[in-house]
């Protein structure tokens, strides 16, 4: 049997886990930092502001907003779990997934997901489980699968 892979995440770092029997120990499989997730948006790069373009006809104009560099950032992070995940899943080396993420580093990795991995989600909650031991973190997931 394929054991089910369980990712704990924040936009600063994500760690991959997989359980072999349902109630069996989480293993450790992968760790992920992103250490630009904690940079002060300056630090990031140039800050470019929106642009503004005259339509060739009737002087028009449309304005994109600005993506925060921090934003980019987590899209860069929640792309690099997702991308693993989507691997891990078309191989066939899990079963099945569940994604426990802060709100929203969550909707940025399932959003990321293609159709196949995101059938293997089996369950998602929006809670930040990263600061946490290894059997604090089996007993809070144990209570969200219980919900």
């Amino acid at each position: 049997m394929k054991p089910v892979w369980i990712v704990v995440a924040n936009a600063y770092q994500a760690q991959l886990f997989e359980r072999a029997k349902p109630r069996g120990p989480l293993e450790p499989l992968v760790s992920f930092v992103h250490p630009e997730s904690r940079l002060k948006a300056g630090d990031l790069g140039a800050h470019q502001p929106g642009r503004a373009q005259a339509a060739d006809r009737g002087g028009q104009t449309s304005y994109q907003p600005p993506t925060e560099p921090k934003d980019k950032e987590k899209d860069l992070f929640a792309r690099q779990i997702a991308e693993y995940l989507g691997q891990g899943v078309h191989a066939d080396r899990c079963s099945g997934l569940m994604l426990f993420a802060s709100h929203r580093m969550l909707g940025a990795i399932r959003e990321l997901l293609d159709t196949r991995t995101s059938r293997a989600v089996q369950h998602s909650a929006p809670i930040d489980l990263t600061g946490m031991q290894t059997r604090e973190l089996e007993a809070r997931i144990a209570q969200q699968l219980a919900v």
